[in-house]
């Protein structure tokens, strides 16, 4: 989901750790604000946040971090940047590659070739200023997700994606035979970049992208999709609930492990049960199916 779009410029964060403490690090940085996080190589993160008057308070939580890991003597290192915003587009062109995001699915930016192996699906994506390239394992759990539950229904389901940001998971479930989409968030610069996207894939029609306060929503959907952060999720599980149809389905992450059960019985309260779970590099999705009006 895209969080920051009115930034007028970026805070790069690169630290470099042992590889145990990866997967850690990235997380800590995520649940810091940062809503682009990318594995360089196995001992190097980098992290963007926006350049706002909160980022020196949070240089000293990440440095306070990374000085508690290393109490056992391990070194690490710590280094941050100013990023323009019309920099912005080029810093992620130097770490975005063609990746597997499912072993269906490739993303690919449009600036790099691939060559489709047979039964590959290709997503062609520029992020821009709206997070979301694939890379992030909460993402691609949410594909893996929408890759089993589309071909379920008899006909193509409609689909709701809540929080679109790049616009991956709409483009996603679209090309992956979905019915009518809505696909919904609150900042216009994560809206212009999805529509753009869109474009790119070829998949205009079908995919309504639109800037629109939730409350306003009143229509229900075969499958909800929502990758957001868990405060956000569990302020909006009761919205979530009442947006899927009965016998329809809800994937949500952007969850730690940890928070899986309160998770789940967020949603439970709304008349869903947990149809399956999935757990990678520490964090988790959940499927969740509605069986009564």
């Amino acid at each position: 989901m895209s969080r920051f779009g009115k930034a007028k410029s970026w805070v790069e964060v690169k630290v470099g750790v042992p590889a145990s403490w990866v997967e850690g690090v990235s997380n800590f940085l995520i649940e810091l604000g940062s809503g682009g996080v990318i594995q360089k190589d196995d001992s190097t993160v980098l992290a963007y946040f926006p350049d706002l008057s909160s980022f020196p308070g949070r240089r000293k939580r990440i440095s306070r971090y990374l000085s508690d890991l290393s109490a056992s003597g391990e070194k690490f290192i710590f280094q941050w940047r100013r990023i323009p915003e019309e920099k912005w587009g080029e810093s992620w062109k130097a770490h975005f590659k063609p990746l597997h995001a499912t072993p269906r699915i490739v993303i690919r930016p449009p600036w790099e070739e691939y060559r489709g192996k047979k039964g590959e699906m290709i997503l062609t994506l520029d992020p821009g200023m709206a997070f979301g390239t694939g890379t992030h394992p909460t993402t691609q759990m949410c594909l893996r997700a929408l890759e089993k539950l589309i071909p379920v229904f008899a006909r193509p389901p409609s689909v709701l994606d809540f929080g679109t940001g790049s616009g991956i998971l709409a483009i996603a479930a679209g090309k992956l035979g979905a019915g009518k989409i809505l696909a919904l968030d609150v900042d216009p610069a994560a809206i212009r970049w999805a529509r753009r996207n869109a474009a790119l894939n070829r998949w205009k029609e079908g995919i309504d992208f639109r800037m629109s306060p939730a409350r306003a929503l009143r229509r229900r959907f075969g499958i909800v999709v929502a990758n957001l952060l868990p405060q956000e999720l569990w302020q909006a599980s009761s919205f979530l609930a009442r947006r899927v149809s009965p016998r329809g389905f809800l994937v949500v992450s952007g969850i730690l492990r940890g928070q899986k059960e309160e998770t789940a019985s967020a949603f439970m309260a709304g008349g869903l049960t947990v149809e399956s779970s999935e757990e990678k590099k520490g964090w988790a999705c959940l499927t969740l199916k509605k069986h009564r009006a």
